[in-house]
């Protein structure tokens, strides 16, 4: 299985960065997948430019 370090991973002797590609045995993708360490090269990334959750939430004046 493929993944992309989101976090800092200790794998096969070797930290691996944020941003690293790697390739895991299957059982092990998942659980990192399920604790947030790493995801799936293609599922898609929020923009970092571009909040879904609008800031400032009081009444307009």
């Amino acid at each position: 299985m493929k993944l992309i370090a989101i976090k800092p991973i200790y794998f096969e002797g070797n930290v691996l960065t944020e941003g690293t590609e790697f390739e895991t045995l299957e059982q092990h993708g998942r659980e990192l997948l399920a604790r947030g360490y790493a995801a799936e090269p293609g599922a898609k990334k929020p923009e970092p430019g571009k909040d879904s959750d609008p800031k400032g939430k009081g009444k307009g004046r």
